[in-house]
Protein backbone atom coordinates (compact mmCIF):
# COMPACT_ATOMS: atom_id res chain seq x y z
CA UNK A 1 0.00 0.00 0.00
CA UNK A 2 1.32 3.40 -0.93
CA UNK A 3 2.05 5.64 2.03
CA UNK A 4 0.43 9.04 2.11
CA UNK A 5 2.71 12.03 2.23
CA UNK A 6 2.65 14.32 5.24
CA UNK A 7 2.71 17.98 4.32
CA UNK A 8 4.80 20.60 6.08
CA UNK A 9 1.61 22.49 6.90
CA UNK A 10 0.21 19.43 8.67
CA UNK A 11 3.38 18.95 10.70
CA UNK A 12 3.54 22.65 11.57
CA UNK A 13 -0.06 22.58 12.77
CA UNK A 14 0.52 19.49 14.93
CA UNK A 15 3.72 20.95 16.40
CA UNK A 16 1.94 24.21 17.19
CA UNK A 17 -0.76 22.22 18.96
CA UNK A 18 1.87 20.51 21.13
CA UNK A 19 3.72 23.78 21.72
CA UNK A 20 0.51 25.32 23.05
CA UNK A 21 0.67 22.88 25.98
CA UNK A 22 4.38 22.07 26.33
CA UNK A 23 7.81 23.58 25.84
CA UNK A 24 9.43 21.35 23.23
CA UNK A 25 12.89 19.94 22.62
CA UNK A 26 14.14 17.90 19.65
CA UNK A 27 16.67 15.10 20.07
CA UNK A 28 18.31 12.96 17.39
CA UNK A 29 18.25 9.22 18.01
CA UNK A 30 20.39 6.67 16.16
CA UNK A 31 18.18 4.05 14.51
CA UNK A 32 20.71 2.46 12.19
CA UNK A 33 19.88 3.39 8.61
CA UNK A 34 17.88 6.37 9.85
CA UNK A 35 18.41 9.11 12.41
CA UNK A 36 15.12 9.68 14.17
CA UNK A 37 14.06 13.13 15.24
CA UNK A 38 12.22 12.80 18.53
CA UNK A 39 10.24 15.72 19.90
CA UNK A 40 9.64 15.65 23.65
CA UNK A 41 8.41 17.98 26.39
CA UNK A 42 11.19 20.12 27.82
CA UNK A 43 11.25 20.41 31.59
CA UNK A 44 13.82 22.20 33.74
CA UNK A 45 12.93 19.68 36.47
CA UNK A 46 13.50 16.60 34.36
CA UNK A 47 13.80 13.43 36.43
CA UNK A 48 16.81 12.53 34.29
CA UNK A 49 18.44 15.85 35.26
CA UNK A 50 17.77 15.04 38.89
CA UNK A 51 19.19 11.54 38.49
CA UNK A 52 22.30 12.94 36.84
CA UNK A 53 22.89 15.31 39.75
CA UNK A 54 22.57 12.50 42.27
CA UNK A 55 24.85 10.23 40.26
CA UNK A 56 27.49 12.97 40.11
CA UNK A 57 27.38 13.34 43.88
CA UNK A 58 27.54 9.57 44.37
CA UNK A 59 30.48 9.33 42.00
CA UNK A 60 32.44 11.67 44.23
CA UNK A 61 31.23 9.95 47.42
CA UNK A 62 31.95 6.38 46.35
CA UNK A 63 33.88 5.20 43.31
CA UNK A 64 32.67 1.67 44.02
CA UNK A 65 29.16 2.60 42.89
CA UNK A 66 30.46 2.73 39.34
CA UNK A 67 32.09 -0.71 39.52
CA UNK A 68 35.38 0.81 38.35
CA UNK A 69 33.95 1.96 34.99
CA UNK A 70 34.48 5.70 34.65
CA UNK A 71 31.42 7.44 33.27
CA UNK A 72 28.92 4.62 33.82
CA UNK A 73 25.85 6.08 35.45
CA UNK A 74 23.08 4.51 37.49
CA UNK A 75 19.48 3.79 36.46
CA UNK A 76 17.82 7.01 35.29
CA UNK A 77 15.05 7.04 37.86
CA UNK A 78 17.48 7.30 40.82
CA UNK A 79 15.61 10.46 41.76
CA UNK A 80 12.15 11.20 40.40
CA UNK A 81 10.86 14.71 40.97
CA UNK A 82 7.43 14.04 39.55
CA UNK A 83 7.89 14.31 35.80
CA UNK A 84 5.57 11.81 34.07
CA UNK A 85 7.43 8.74 32.86
CA UNK A 86 6.10 9.02 29.32
CA UNK A 87 7.62 12.48 28.84
CA UNK A 88 11.26 11.39 29.20
CA UNK A 89 13.49 10.10 26.42
CA UNK A 90 14.66 7.14 28.46
CA UNK A 91 17.95 5.34 27.72
CA UNK A 92 16.12 2.06 27.08
CA UNK A 93 14.05 3.61 24.29
CA UNK A 94 17.14 4.98 22.57
CA UNK A 95 19.00 1.70 23.04
CA UNK A 96 16.12 -0.28 21.54
CA UNK A 97 15.86 2.02 18.52
CA UNK A 98 19.60 1.63 17.90
CA UNK A 99 19.36 -2.14 18.40
CA UNK A 100 16.60 -2.45 15.81
CA UNK A 101 18.59 -0.29 13.42
CA UNK A 102 21.85 -2.19 13.70
CA UNK A 103 20.97 -5.74 14.75
CA UNK A 104 17.48 -6.85 13.74
CA UNK A 105 15.58 -7.56 10.55
CA UNK A 106 12.06 -6.25 11.04
CA UNK A 107 10.65 -5.96 7.52
CA UNK A 108 6.93 -6.85 7.38
CA UNK A 109 6.87 -7.83 11.06
CA UNK A 110 3.75 -6.82 13.01
CA UNK A 111 4.81 -5.28 16.31
CA UNK A 112 3.28 -3.32 19.16
CA UNK A 113 5.17 -1.15 21.63
CA UNK A 114 3.49 -1.15 25.04
CA UNK A 115 3.92 1.89 27.26
CA UNK A 116 5.40 3.61 24.22
CA UNK A 117 5.78 7.09 25.69
CA UNK A 118 7.27 9.23 22.92
CA UNK A 119 7.31 6.24 20.55
CA UNK A 120 11.08 6.07 20.12
CA UNK A 121 11.63 2.30 20.26
CA UNK A 122 8.64 1.48 18.06
CA UNK A 123 9.76 4.02 15.47
CA UNK A 124 13.16 2.33 15.44
CA UNK A 125 11.35 -0.86 14.43
CA UNK A 126 9.31 1.05 11.84
CA UNK A 127 12.55 2.37 10.34
CA UNK A 128 13.50 -1.25 9.63
CA UNK A 129 10.20 -1.99 7.90
CA UNK A 130 7.99 -3.24 10.75
CA UNK A 131 4.26 -2.56 10.84
CA UNK A 132 4.07 -0.88 14.22
CA UNK A 133 1.38 0.10 16.67
CA UNK A 134 2.27 2.48 19.50
CA UNK A 135 0.23 1.98 22.67
CA UNK A 136 0.11 4.03 25.86
CA UNK A 137 -2.43 4.86 28.56
CA UNK A 138 -1.65 8.58 28.45
CA UNK A 139 -3.32 10.62 25.68
CA UNK A 140 -0.54 13.24 25.75
CA UNK A 141 2.05 10.52 25.21
CA UNK A 142 0.13 9.40 22.14
CA UNK A 143 0.01 12.97 20.83
CA UNK A 144 3.80 13.04 20.88
CA UNK A 145 4.12 9.49 19.56
CA UNK A 146 1.84 10.31 16.64
CA UNK A 147 3.70 13.52 15.85
CA UNK A 148 7.06 11.74 16.04
CA UNK A 149 5.80 9.05 13.67
CA UNK A 150 4.63 11.63 11.14
CA UNK A 151 7.72 13.83 11.28
CA UNK A 152 9.93 10.80 10.68
CA UNK A 153 7.97 9.71 7.63
CA UNK A 154 5.84 6.91 9.14
CA UNK A 155 2.20 7.97 8.65
CA UNK A 156 1.19 4.28 8.59
CA UNK A 157 2.23 3.81 12.24
CA UNK A 158 -0.90 3.52 14.39
CA UNK A 159 -1.49 4.70 17.95
CA UNK A 160 -3.97 3.40 20.51
CA UNK A 161 -4.96 4.15 24.08
CA UNK A 162 -3.97 1.09 26.10
CA UNK A 163 -2.94 0.51 29.71
CA UNK A 164 -0.56 -2.43 29.52
CA UNK A 165 -1.21 -3.45 33.15
CA UNK A 166 -4.99 -3.05 33.24
CA UNK A 167 -6.17 -3.68 29.67
CA UNK A 168 -5.91 -6.89 27.68
CA UNK A 169 -4.82 -7.52 24.12
CA UNK A 170 -6.94 -9.96 22.19
CA UNK A 171 -5.01 -13.03 21.08
CA UNK A 172 -1.64 -13.07 19.39
CA UNK A 173 -0.37 -9.72 18.12
CA UNK A 174 2.98 -10.47 16.49
CA UNK A 175 6.09 -9.15 18.22
CA UNK A 176 6.09 -7.23 21.51
CA UNK A 177 8.33 -4.23 22.21
CA UNK A 178 8.79 -3.77 25.96
CA UNK A 179 11.08 -0.92 26.96
CA UNK A 180 11.93 -0.25 30.59
CA UNK A 181 8.93 -1.99 32.15
CA UNK A 182 10.80 -3.86 34.90
CA UNK A 183 11.11 -0.87 37.23
CA UNK A 184 8.80 -2.58 39.73
CA UNK A 185 8.58 -6.19 40.86
CA UNK A 186 4.80 -5.91 40.53
CA UNK A 187 5.24 -5.52 36.76
CA UNK A 188 6.85 -8.95 36.30
CA UNK A 189 3.55 -10.82 36.26
CA UNK A 190 2.12 -8.46 33.63
CA UNK A 191 5.13 -8.98 31.35
CA UNK A 192 4.90 -12.77 31.71
CA UNK A 193 1.16 -12.62 31.03
CA UNK A 194 1.70 -10.75 27.77
CA UNK A 195 4.43 -13.15 26.71
CA UNK A 196 2.09 -16.07 27.37
CA UNK A 197 -1.11 -14.63 25.92
CA UNK A 198 -0.05 -12.24 23.17
CA UNK A 199 3.36 -13.13 21.71
CA UNK A 200 2.76 -14.94 18.43
CA UNK A 201 4.44 -18.35 18.07
CA UNK A 202 7.66 -17.94 16.13
CA UNK A 203 7.83 -14.24 16.92
CA UNK A 204 10.10 -12.38 19.31
CA UNK A 205 9.52 -10.04 22.22
CA UNK A 206 12.17 -7.35 22.52
CA UNK A 207 12.72 -6.23 26.10
CA UNK A 208 15.12 -3.45 27.15
CA UNK A 209 16.19 -2.99 30.76
CA UNK A 210 18.83 -0.55 32.15
CA UNK A 211 20.80 -2.95 34.38
CA UNK A 212 18.71 -2.57 37.53
CA UNK A 213 19.53 -5.08 40.31
CA UNK A 214 15.79 -5.71 40.59
CA UNK A 215 15.70 -7.18 37.08
CA UNK A 216 17.94 -10.10 38.06
CA UNK A 217 14.92 -11.72 39.72
CA UNK A 218 12.95 -11.40 36.49
CA UNK A 219 15.83 -12.98 34.56
CA UNK A 220 15.89 -15.89 37.02
CA UNK A 221 12.18 -16.49 36.51
CA UNK A 222 12.60 -16.22 32.76
CA UNK A 223 15.27 -18.93 32.79
CA UNK A 224 12.72 -21.31 34.28
CA UNK A 225 10.45 -20.99 31.23
CA UNK A 226 10.78 -22.68 27.84
CA UNK A 227 11.27 -19.45 25.89
CA UNK A 228 14.43 -19.08 23.84
CA UNK A 229 16.29 -16.05 25.16
CA UNK A 230 19.20 -14.09 23.73
CA UNK A 231 20.83 -11.32 25.76
CA UNK A 232 22.68 -8.43 24.12
CA UNK A 233 23.86 -5.09 25.45
CA UNK A 234 23.67 -1.57 24.06
CA UNK A 235 25.67 1.40 25.29
CA UNK A 236 23.93 4.76 24.99
CA UNK A 237 25.23 8.17 25.92
CA UNK A 238 23.20 10.22 28.39
CA UNK A 239 21.68 13.18 26.53
CA UNK A 240 21.90 15.26 29.72
CA UNK A 241 25.52 14.65 30.74
CA UNK A 242 28.80 13.01 29.72
CA UNK A 243 27.79 9.73 31.37
CA UNK A 244 26.50 6.63 29.64
CA UNK A 245 24.11 3.77 30.27
CA UNK A 246 24.52 0.05 29.63
CA UNK A 247 21.16 -1.35 28.58
CA UNK A 248 20.29 -5.05 28.47
CA UNK A 249 18.31 -6.03 25.38
CA UNK A 250 16.61 -9.42 25.49
CA UNK A 251 15.15 -11.30 22.53
CA UNK A 252 12.51 -13.63 23.94
CA UNK A 253 11.22 -16.08 21.34
CA UNK A 254 8.14 -18.23 21.56
CA UNK A 255 8.42 -21.50 19.64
Amino acid sequence: MRRRKVSKDELDALRADLAADFSLIDIEVDAGPKMLRITAPASPRSSLDAATRQVTKQRHDSRELLHGRDGLTLPPEAVNVGAPRWSELWPCSRAMAAYFGHCVRMRSVDAIELGCGLGTAGLGAAAKGARVQLADANPDALRFARFNALQNGFPHVETRVFDWKEDRLEGFVGSLILTDLLYSRDNFEHVFRMLRDNLSPGRTAFLAEPSRPLASDFFSQLRETDYRVRLDMERVEDVYSESYFLVNVLRIKKE
